[in-house]
C-alpha cells in the first residue's frame, strides 16, 4: 500500500519528526509493507455493488496490526486466542474499558475503517483519554483515502470526510498533536486487483482459487 495524503493536527507531523522519528518511520513503513490485494476478500451483497469483490476493512486492519505487532506496538495475545496480538487496554472496572490499536513510546496509534464519527472519536476523545491516563503524548491515525473507500462496503468513511471536522471544529487546548495518514493502492496493486475483479466476474471458480473470501458476521465497528 502507499500513502495518498496526510494532515497534521496541532503540529502532529512536526512533533513526531522531532520527538518520535523512529515511531513515525515504523508506521509509514508498515503501510508500505502491506499487500492490499490480500485484503480483496469480501463479496458484496449490496444492491449498488452486488456481486463485486471488495476490500475487507477487517483484513486490512489485521494485516496492518500484524506488521505493527512485530515492531512492538501491540501486546502478545493470551494463549488460545485467534489473533496473534492484543490491543493495549485500560480497564475502568465493571466491564468498562478503552483500548487503542497500538501504543509505543508515548505514541498512540489508531487504524480506522469505520464511519467518520469513529474517526473523530479516536482523535478528539479516545486519544485525549489515553493522554490524561499518561499512556501517550501524541497520536497517529491511519484512515482510507476516498479512492480506497469506493472499493469497500458502503458506510466506511474517508480522509476527506475527516477533514470536514478539522476545518470546522478548530483546535482546543486539550487536544494533542496527531498526524493523520490517508492510505491507498500502489499502481501495481491497482492493476492486480483489476485483473482479479475481472476474473471474479467472468470465471468465479478460477477466481476463488486466487481470492480467499471471508465470511462476514455483519458486526459494526465502533468505539472501544
Amino acid at each position: 500500500m502507499k500513502i495518498i495524503n496526510t494532515y497534521s493536527f496541532r503540529g502532529g507531523e512536526k512533533y513526531l519528526k522531532k520527538k518520535h522519528p523512529k515511531e513515525l518511520l515504523e508506521v509509514l513503513g508498515a503501510i508500505e509493507a502491506v499487500d492490499a490485494t490480500l485484503c480483496l476478500t469480501k463479496e458484496s451483497k449490496e444492491k449498488t455493488k452486488k456481486g463485486q469483490v471488495l476490500f475487507s476493512p477487517v483484513d486490512m486492519n489485521n494485516y496492518l496490526k500484524l506488521v505493527f505487532h512485530k515492531k512492538g506496538w501491540t501486546l502478545k495475545a493470551k494463549f488460545g486466542k485467534k489473533k496473534k496480538y492484543a490491543e493495549p487496554r485500560h480497564a475502568f472496572g465493571k466491564g468498562r474499558f478503552r483500548e487503542m490499536d497500538g501504543i509505543k513510546n508515548k505514541v498512540g496509534l489508531e487504524i480506522q475503517f469505520g464511519k467518520y464519527a469513529f474517526m473523530g472519536y479516536d482523535i478528539f476523545s479516545k486519544m485525549i483519554i489515553f493522554k490524561n491516563l499518561g499512556y501517550i503524548k501524541c497520536g497517529i491515525e491511519i484512515v482510507p483515502s476516498s479512492e480506497l473507500v469506493k472499493q469497500m462496503s458502503t458506510g466506511v468513511s474517508s480522509f476527506d470526510q475527516l477533514l470536514v471536522d478539522f476545518e470546522n471544529r478548530g483546535e482546543s487546548n486539550i487536544d494533542i498533536p496527531v498526524f493523520i495518514v490517508s492510505i491507498g493502492l500502489t499502481g501495481e496493486e491497482k492493476t492486480k486487483c483489476q485483473t482479479l475483479r475481472e476474473l471474479f466476474r467472468t470465471n468465479k471458480k478460477e477466481a476463488l482459487s486466487k481470492i480467499k473470501l471471508r465470511k462476514y458476521s455483519g458486526s459494526k465497528p465502533g468505539p472501544k
